[in-house]
């Protein structure tokens, strides 16, 4: 199998246990949510949930996401001493972010009651040593991501959705008034893990390894034998014969994406960074909140996220960012632009499904889940207003990912500084509109900041296939019968809603399904590739034989 065949195959199945963490994730925190909702005051959900876990996500993501970006670039030219002295760096870089973050999280910001305030700095402490424990698994995680580890590291993932979620869950039975300080032990224990549970997975490769080494005859093609280390101290920094410490376009790389991901994560966490500062939520309305944001993002959690990111690693390998797109091999070119046609038509779909039926289906939804005290209020507006927000996340998601694998260091320059516009235009619109519209205003802003930053990443795509004769742009418009079947439904349950809801909602749900039947067919009948790789699949799952 080719090469590139190889790194798609990865890219897929990352994105498939990705997708499987991530659906397991959020069910279990739709579960625990719902308890929380009722076993837990309001205030020390707005906490845990917004206040603390903005500090652990800005820590982390701050502090290592551009080196995970630079050093998946191209792995397969990787000088991996190189690499592995400049992901060190990160964990001075993770320790001073960590202290910076919480003396502003206990010194600058609004502390919250005097009876929970020291809980909250007991936990403030501890997401910050728990930032700083989890950089330290950070080469051999790399390491694992670059060799396509996937069943690692959802392994990984589900110990610490585990050992998180058990002592919270078993806290808020059992002593709800600890609530906060078991978050942060949760926090703490995960992180621990995550070191752990690497490092001891790769003593027993390495060991292994070393025993095929002995009889290599027998074993020519074990992957073990190609991986370029052989024993753990491989991970620790060391001075490299005649080279320099680090790869000097790597680091070039690294200080680019972060100066790229700063605007990103304050684009991403907006709206917490907003409620958190200018306190114009409550802890009780921001706890609320960050139920009903769970809710409506449950789709771009589990479903683009992961796609983002296998994309991004794909792209990464099949494109070359130094390179003219002439100067390319035109295989590689021809199959990153039908996979980016492919990734942008699925996710169109996707979008415009939720938006369709999730604006019909919100206050149901919510009514069951947490009751009066979601519906209640601006709940169903809010749910409503991210199904918009959906549809533009999973399309920026997937736009920016070939964007950032195919600039060059200019082009990332450039597209910093327009990051730093729209996050000003965003930032402003934030403030602006929850001070009128509340909790709805966020979500309002931060879908005309999806706009702006789709059209630029499209504008990028449009200009570099330009003269390939490739468009996979075609992806994001469907055909007028897709589009017909579309607004057919949404008619349908919006007048379900309005006039049989109230008295039938098992109605209201049958006439959803077979609305939702019908669209499904609709799209299976217009696309012919689609049905081809259906059907084939489900021959080879029946024991057909592939003529």
């Amino acid at each position: 199998m080719a090469d590139s065949d190889n790194i798609l195959k990865g890219s897929i199945s990352s994105a498939s246990y990705s997708m499987v963490f991530q659906i397991v994730f959020r069910i279990v925190s739709f579960s625990i949510n719902g308890i929380f909702l009722h076993n837990v005051d309001k205030q020390i959900l707005g906490i845990t949930n917004v206040r603390l876990l903005l500090l652990f996500s800005t820590i982390l993501f701050i502090s290592r996401e551009a080196f995970r970006r630079a050093c998946l670039s191209n792995t397969r030219n990787h000088n991996w001493p190189q690499v592995i002295n400049l992901i060190w760096l990160m964990i001075p870089n993770m320790m001073l972010w960590s202290v910076t973050f919480c003396y502003i999280w206990l010194n600058w910001l609004e502390l919250p009651s005097e009876e929970i305030v020291g809980d909250y700095k007991f936990a403030v402490y501890m997401t910050g040593l728990g930032c700083v424990i989890e950089s330290f698994a950070e080469p051999i995680y790399l390491f694992s991501q670059a060799f396509l580890y996937v069943r690692l590291r959802l392994f990984v993932d589900v110990v610490i959705l585990i050992t998180r979620i058990s002592s919270m869950t078993l806290t808020v039975l059992l002593a709800p008034e600890y609530t906060i300080q078991a978050f942060a032990w949760g926090l703490v224990a995960g992180s621990s893990s995550l070191v752990l549970l690497y490092t001891l997975y790769f003593y027993f490769q390495f060991k292994k390894k070393k025993t095929l080494m002995k009889n290599r005859e027998l074993h020519p093609d074990d992957p073990l034998l190609l991986l370029p280390f052989d024993s753990l101290f491989d991970f620790l920094p060391r001075k490299i014969e005649g080279q320099s410490f680090i790869g000097y376009e790597l680091a070039q790389l690294t200080w680019g994406f972060f100066t790229q991901g700063i605007m990103k994560q304050v684009l991403t966490e907006g709206e917490r960074y907003i409620m958190t500062i200018f306190s114009v939520l409550s802890f009780a309305e921001q706890g609320i909140y960050d139920v009903v944001n769970n809710l409506g993002s449950l789709a771009a959690r589990f479903l683009f996220l992961p796609i983002e990111e296998s994309s991004y690693f794909y792209f990464a390998q099949m494109l070359h960012r130094d390179k003219p797109i002439d100067q390319q091999p035109k295989e590689d070119v021809q199959k990153a632009a039908h996979v980016l046609y492919v990734l942008l038509k699925g996710l169109t779909f996707l979008g415009l499904i939720i938006l369709v039926f999730g604006f019909s289906y919100s206050h149901l939804l919510l009514s069951l889940y947490g009751g009066r005290t979601l519906t209640d209020g601006p709940g169903p507006l809010l749910l409503r207003a991210h199904c918009v927000c959906v549809l533009l996340l999973g399309i920026n998601g997937v736009t920016e990912a070939f964007v950032f694998a195919a600039m060059n260091k200019a082009q990332l320059d450039r597209h910093n500084g327009a990051m730093a516009i729209f996050t000003f235009i965003y930032l402003g619109l934030a403030w602006l509109f929850s001070w009128f519209l509340g909790g709805v205003g966020f979500i309002l802003a931060n879908s005309v900041n999806m706009a702006l930053r789709i059209c630029y990443s499209l504008s990028f795509i449009w200009n570099h296939y330009r003269n390939s004769g490739e468009n996979p742009l075609r992806g994001l418009v469907p055909s007028t019968t897709q589009l017909f079947a579309f607004v057919a439904a949404f008619l349908v349950t919006a007048w379900s809603e309005s006039s049989i809801y109230q008295t039938s909602a098992i109605l209201h749900v049958l006439i959803g399904g077979i609305c939702g039947v019908s669209v499904l067919a609709t799209i299976l009948y217009t696309e012919e590739e689609l049905r081809s790789y259906l059907v084939l699949t489900l021959k080879k799952k029946l024991g057909y034989k592939q003529e």
